[in-house]
C-alpha cells in the first residue's frame, strides 16, 4: 500500500468517526433537550429554582439524576400522603410513570456518553496516526527537494559545452525567461497572458515552458489536486535558469514566489490551492495579499493563508485541504473570528472538504458557545455566473 494510499484511508477512517461522533453528540443534545423538557412539566418549581441560582447540571447525565431524584422524592412524597387518604392515585401513577421515563432516559444518555468518550479516544488515535504520516511524508518531501536542489547545482557547474542548448531558445522561450525572471510567477497562465501582450505568443501555448523546461532552465511541479480540469503546474527557474537570466539580461532574477510559499505552506498541494483561491478572489474584486504579515491579537500571533481587501474593508481566509486535529481545528476558527469579527472565510477544493469543514465549524461553535457565520468556496461547486466567491454561507 502506497503513503498516499494509507494517508487517504486514514482520512477516510478520520471523517467516518467524525460523523459517528457528531451523530452521538446531536443525540445527545436531543436527550438534553427531552430532559429540559420533562423538568419544565414534572419538577417545574424545583426546576426553575435550580436555575435561578445557578445550581441546574448542565449535562445530559448529571440533569438525568437531578429528574430522577426530584421526581422520585415527590412521589415518596405522595405516597406518604395517600396513605392518609389525602393524595389522588392518578397523579402518584402519572408521576410512577414520570419516574420510569427518566431513569430510560438517564441510561439513554450515560450509553451516549460512553459511546462518545470511546470515539473521542478513537479520534485522537487516528489523528495521532494521521500526523505521524503526515510528518513522515513531509520529511521525505524535504529528502526529494534538497536533492533537485543538488541536481539543479549539478546542472549549474556542468562543462559550458554542456549549456550549450540554451543558447538557442526560440523567442517565445526567451521572453517567457525573462518574465519568469522578472517576476517570480508562479503559474503559467499570468506568464502566458503576458506573452499574449506582448505579441511573443499569437494563442496560448505550453511550448515556451516545456522549451525552457527542456533545457533545463526551469522546474515545473505537478501537485497532486482533487479538482478536475487542466493539470495544474508549479513553476519557478532553477538554479541554472536563474543563472541564465543573469547573463542574458544582466540583472538578478526575482526570488521564485514558489519557494516563498512552500516555506509558508509546506506541500506543493496547499500552495496550488491558495494560488487558486486568490485567483478567485481578484475575479470578484479583491486586492488579495499571498503572504500576509503574521498578525498580533490579544496576545495571539495569527498567521492567516490570505488577506483580501475590497471596498476598504480586509478579510482574512483560509485554504483547507484536509481538517487536522481538533483543538488545532478549533484554534484556527477561533483566531479567524478574532481577524474577521463574527465571520469564518474558508476555500475548499470538494465537497467532502468542505462536509468536514461545515461540521468542525459546528462542533466548535457548540462546544465553545460561540456564534459565527461561515462562508465556503469550494472550488468544485464555483461556477463562472456566479455573483460571488462563496458558494455556502451559513449561520452556527
Amino acid at each position: 500500500m502506497t503513503d498516499r494510499t494509507q494517508l487517504l484511508l486514514l482520512r477516510q477512517q478520520l471523517e467516518a468517526a467524525l460523523a459517528l461522533k457528531e451523530r452521538a453528540e446531536e443525540a445527545a443534545r436531543e436527550a438534553m433537550a427531552a430532559l429540559h423538557q420533562a423538568c419544565r412539566a414534572l419538577i417545574p418549581a424545583a426546576y426553575d429554582e435550580a436555575r435561578a441560582s445557578g445550581r441546574l447540571p448542565s449535562t445530559p447525565t448529571e440533569l438525568a439524576a437531578f429528574l430522577v431524584e426530584k421526581v422520585s422524592a415527590r412521589l415518596a412524597y405522595l405516597e406518604l400522603v395517600a396513605r392518609q387518604a389525602k393524595a389522588d392515585p392518578a397523579e402518584i401513577e402519572r408521576l410512577r410513570e414520570a419516574v420510569r421515563e427518566a431513569q430510560l432516559l438517564r441510561e439513554r444518555v450515560e450509553t451516549l456518553e460512553g459511546e462518545k468518550a470511546l470515539l473521542e479516544a478513537r479520534l485522537r488515535s487516528l489523528e495521532a496516526h494521521l500526523r505521524a504520516k503526515e510528518e513522515e511524508n513531509r520529511r521525505l518531501r524535504e529528502e526529494v527537494e534538497a536533492l533537485r536542489r543538488l541536481l539543479s547545482e549539478a546542472r549549474r557547474i556542468e562543462p559550458a559545452s554542456s549549456s550549450a542548448g540554451s543558447g538557442g531558445l526560440s523567442p517565445e522561450a526567451l521572453a517567457a525567461l525573462r518574465i519568469l525572471g522578472e517576476t517570480g510567477w508562479p503559474l503559467r497562465k499570468p506568464v502566458m497572458e503576458r506573452l499574449l501582450q506582448e505579441g511573443a505568443l499569437e494563442r496560448e501555448s505550453v511550448r515556451p515552458f516545456q522549451e525552457l523546461e527542456a533545457a533545463g532552465l526551469l522546474e515545473q511541479l505537478k501537485p497532486r489536486v482533487e479538482s478536475v480540469g487542466n493539470t495544474p503546474y508549479l513553476l519557478r527557474l532553477t538554479e541554472r535558469g536563474r543563472e541564465e537570466f543573469r547573463r542574458r539580461f544582466g540583472r538578478e532574477p526575482a526570488e521564485p514566489l514558489l519557494d516563498r510559499l512552500l516555506a509558508r505552506h509546506k506541500s506543493e498541494e496547499h500552495v496550488w490551492l491558495n494560488l487558486k483561491a486568490a485567483e478567485v478572489l481578484e475575479r470578484f474584486g479583491f486586492s488579495v495579499d499571498l503572504l500576509p504579515p503574521v498578525l498580533r491579537v490579544e496576545g495571539r500571533e495569527i498567521a492567516p493563508d490570505l488577506a483580501a481587501a475590497k471596498d476598504g474593508r480586509t478579510i482574512y481566509v483560509e485554504c483547507e485541504r484536509t481538517v487536522k486535529g481538533l483543538e488545532e481545528t478549533f484554534r484556527k476558527w477561533e483566531n479567524m473570528l478574532l481577524l474577521n469579527g463574527d465571520a469564518i472565510y474558508v476555500f475548499v477544493p470538494d465537497t467532502k472538504i468542505q462536509s468536514a469543514v461545515v461540521s468542525s465549524v459546528g462542533m466548535w461553535t457548540y462546544r465553545s458557545r460561540r456564534k459565527a457565520r461561515l462562508y465556503v468556496c469550494n472550488l468544485a461547486k464555483l461556477s463562472e455566473e456566479a455573483a460571488e466567491p462563496w458558494t455556502l454561507v451559513r449561520s452556527f
